[in-house]
């Protein structure tokens, strides 16, 4: 067991490290959320890696080297509420914290060096060091709580401080996080009682479930947060782009007298379509037949019909085809050439990469990513 979770740490902190080093590889430009992502993931993963050395008693072994470890604990939790702040564009509204936890990680430092120096000189009571290492310990989780308390209130109490952030993102992914840290907070506390009141449990045996957590932190929050870093970001400038348009307009009824059946429904749908088009209304992914059905003022059954009829599909059919038409543009347009597909699936009315790709496929006979690359 003691074996497997060693595993996991050094296994966790060494992804940590590939992340750290792929993500600058691949960024021309390291913007503040993806530096403090990044910080985030690092400092992490440094403490896996510190608490692994020390288990395998790898450390080089004198007095001093003996006790000291370095509180990267304290940083982990600031690094992800500043990334958060910046993520969400709200720096100026909230403070992210940054020299604060600075400050108190630069004082633990201090702290923790003089006491051990002091035991090593008989200055100090030998039980010091442990009794230090359970306040630092206390402190960093009081901190932490305290930061992660913020991130809620962000997430569910303040949505009004980054409207625009969600009109592309729900940031259901980030709650979902919270949920993941919440576990990994349940383990921090329990382990901090133990190694105050318990005297058969003690480090580093308190720590391993928080080990283990942290370790299943490190694997998840890089990619989903990154991934979804880099689509946002693709989003904010394919909308710049691709909503281009005329202001929206209101669809015009006609009172022209049209002879034939068959001329007035394909006149109404030309019209219909003109609106759909110029206005760009496929874009909206909320857009539906009700939606649409009460911009141009007919009932949905009516309006149902007349698409089936002149465009030989059914409404969800006909917005996709708009849909795709509209990506394929954008994949061939070498100014998004290093967008994601995502990106450009969701800037152009599609709910999610599965109904993008479905749709697309359906349409064109090949994925999004085989179009780009052939086009290329």
């Amino acid at each position: 067991m003691i074996a497997t979770f060693n595993f996991l740490m050094i296994a966790s902190a060494i992804q940590g490290f590939v992340f750290n080093v792929a993500t600058f590889l691949s960024r021309k430009k390291i913007e503040k959320p993806v530096l403090f992502l990044n910080l985030f993931v690092f400092f992490l993963s440094l403490n896996n890696l510190q608490s692994w050395l020390i288990d395998k008693a790898l450390i080089p072994s004198n007095f001093f080297l003996d006790h000291f470890t370095i509180p990267w604990n304290i940083l982990i939790v600031p690094m992800f509420y500043a990334f958060l702040v910046f993520f969400l564009g709200i720096e100026k509204r909230r403070y992210p914290f940054l020299i604060t936890s600075l400050l108190l990680f630069i004082l633990a430092l201090i702290v923790k060096t003089i006491i051990i120096l002091g035991v090593h000189e008989q200055q100090f009571d030998g039980s010091m060091i442990k009794t230090y290492n359970l306040l630092e310990d206390a402190i960093a989780l009081a901190y932490s709580i305290f930061l992660f308390v913020k991130s809620i209130r962000l997430l569910y109490k303040y949505q009004q401080l980054y409207p625009d952030v969600l009109k592309f993102d729900n940031l259901i992914w980030i709650k979902r996080f919270l949920q993941l840290g919440g576990i990994v907070f349940f383990f921090w506390i329990i382990a901090v009682l133990f190694n105050t009141f318990s005297s058969t449990f003690n480090p580093p045996y308190t720590y391993y479930p928080l080990r283990l957590s942290s370790s299943i932190l490190i694997y998840w929050v890089g990619y989903q947060s990154f991934f979804r870093y880099v689509v946002l970001k693709d989003r904010i400038g394919l909308r710049a782009s691709l909503r281009k348009t005329v202001e929206a307009g209101r669809f015009e009824t006609s009172n022209s007298n049209l002879s034939g059946r068959t001329n007035k429904s394909e006149n109404t749908f030309k019209r219909i379509d003109d609106f759909i088009t110029v206005n760009k209304r496929y874009l909206d992914s909320n857009l539906s037949l009700e939606k649409l059905g009460e911009e141009v003022q007919m009932g949905t059954s009516s309006l149902s019909k007349l698409i089936n009829v002149n465009f030989e599909g059914n409404f969800s059919d006909y917005i996709n085809q708009l849909r795709v038409e509209e990506a394929k543009k954008a994949l061939l347009n070498d100014e998004f050439s290093n967008y994601t597909i995502v990106a450009v699936g969701l800037e152009c009315g599609f709910n999610s990469k599965s109904t993008f790709y479905s749709a697309f496929r359906k349409i064109t006979g090949k994925t999004p990513s085989e179009f780009r690359k052939q086009a290329n």
